[in-house]
């Protein structure tokens, strides 16, 4: 994904690992019907880092945005970061 936006050539300077894609725009229209990608991207994030867990950022989805809207920004997060955490396997 990353020479398809352009990115390949950084991403081969980079060490092995150290970049990942996700469709955060494509998981974001997916759930939530817009394209808003920065629940998606903030559950990617969530994969590649200790400095914040999935589970607050799925409860800072739910305060800032209550019932369906809120759960579906919860699944986008959620996909986004199970796919990067499934890259991060390989």
């Amino acid at each position: 994904h990353l020479a398809e936006i352009g990115l390949g050539d950084v991403a081969a300077k980079l060490p092995d690992g150290h970049a990942h894609s996700v469709t955060a725009t494509e998981l974001a229209l997916k759930h939530i019907g817009r394209p808003a990608p920065n629940t998606s991207l903030l559950g990617a994030f969530t994969a590649l880092s200790d400095l914040i867990s999935l589970a607050s950022v799925h409860e800072a989805i739910r305060r800032a945005f209550p019932g369906k809207v809120g759960e579906a920004n919860v699944k986008a997060a959620s996909e986004a970061h199970d796919m990067v955490a499934a890259k991060l396997k390989h």
